[in-house]
């Protein structure tokens, strides 16, 4: 059994032990000391990362009593410990702040926490309700901030299970024997295995980003501290400079936005309906110029692109009984035939253009394909004497 030093102290970076013994892993080398204050993945919070002599430990593996420091070499002896710093003080921000944000939803919104999750770059919270509105959201931010700000003391300790029913833990434990409870002043009590701040104040602004409904709850993805802070931050320096591009204050910005959407939404409807009679007029002209019922239109262009060349396709054979293969500079080719006619445009241009070293393909009435750019004109003769004689 591994003596766990982050059960009695969260703020230890820095230990010394005995290593008792090394094994070999699929993640490098496993080493087994007989106390750490390095954390193992557990109850969705991540391990910690640091060195052992100056040996990187890049993961931390409970293996039942065990707890196994992943290296990139073995060591003997007794050896030092340190810990990221950094990286355990942010576990420490989100894991409290997690405990605080799930009781302020059970008393704020009679949502109960089912599972947790925390992130290297975000954190979630699932809970048991259908919906969440944003108003409801903001007070429980509201609330759990109001602790936060309140800086209760927090509180670990060992205690019998027998005692866990007078404890009014907000989920039952799913350990036996001695369960380690942590207790936010007069607030919250968890059976939690975690490491923690000592008081609420140090867990820093608690922001929840957004929602969204997963499996039949709602999954809120939320941030503690230092990101709460570095998210605040860049969506701020986002804010400030598009309010600076549209000329408006930063609290307009959402109204600017949806006018410059509304406005885009109202030229793309403008722009469809210009080109639609630009494909409509040129498939008259070249519908004018095409003898014969029904018409065979083709058409090479250097300066469009394949989705013009269709739209323009579909406009010729709608206006008239006709087969038209229009084609692009660059290889792309649509076969397209008016409602009634024998010609099935899929099998047609997949059997001109696969000798040709192209490939093309479609449903009977309209179909797409490519070829070298040098064959082009070989396609569209083959094609109009297949059509031609059908």
């Amino acid at each position: 059994m591994t003596e766990r030093l982050y059960y009695q102290d969260s703020y230890l970076r820095e230990f010394d032990a005995t290593v008792l013994e090394t094994r070999e892993s699929p993640r490098g080398i496993a080493i087994v000391l007989d106390r750490t204050a390095f954390y193992p993945t557990s109850g969705g919070q991540p391990h910690d990362r640091g060195r052992l002599d100056g040996a990187p430990v890049t993961d931390v593996i409970d293996d039942g009593g065990t707890v196994l420091h992943i290296a990139d070499r073995a060591l003997t002896g007794r050896v030092h410990g340190i810990i990221d710093w950094p990286r355990r003080f942010d576990h420490m921000q989100q894991h409290t702040g997690q405990h605080i944000l799930s009781q302020a939803f059970l008393r704020a919104a009679g949502a109960g926490t089912t599972s947790v999750h925390f992130g290297a770059d975000t954190c979630t919270l699932d809970l048991d309700i259908a919906e969440l509105s944003a108003a409801d959201a903001a007070r429980v931010e509201d609330f759990a901030n109001s602790i936060v700000f309140e800086d209760r003391p927090i509180g670990v300790r060992q205690v019998d299970e027998a005692e866990l029913p007078g404890l009014g833990l907000r989920r039952p434990a799913k350990k036996h024997g001695l369960v380690r409870v942590v207790e936010v002043q007069a607030f919250d009590v968890s059976a939690c295995g975690g490491t923690h701040v000592a008081r609420t104040g140090e867990i820093g602004p608690i922001l929840i980003r957004r929602w969204e409904r997963f499996k039949g709850g709602i999954r809120i993805e939320f941030h503690c501290g230092g990101r709460a802070v570095r998210e605040a931050r860049w969506k701020n320096s986002v804010i400030l400079e598009l309010a600076a591009d549209l000329s408006v204050k930063d609290r307009e910005l959402a109204d600017a936005v949806r006018r410059l959407r509304d406005q885009l939404k109202e030229t793309g409807q403008q722009l469809t309906t210009q080109r639609e009679r630009a494909a409509e007029d040129e498939a008259k002209r070249l519908l004018a110029g095409a003898p014969g019922s029904p018409k065979f239109v083709s058409e090479i262009y250097s300066d469009r692109p394949v989705t013009e060349v269709a739209l323009l396709a579909g406009k010729v054979v709608t206006l008239e009984l006709s087969i038209a293969a229009l084609a692009t500079a660059e290889g792309k080719i649509v076969l397209a035939r008016s409602g009634g006619l024998p010609v099935e445009c899929g099998t047609t241009l997949r059997a001109v253009l696969e000798p040709l070293g192209g490939r093309g393909g479609g449903r009977v009435e309209f179909a797409q394909g490519a070829v070298a750019p040098e064959r082009i004109a070989q396609a569209i003769t083959t094609i109009r004497d297949m059509v031609t004689r059908a």
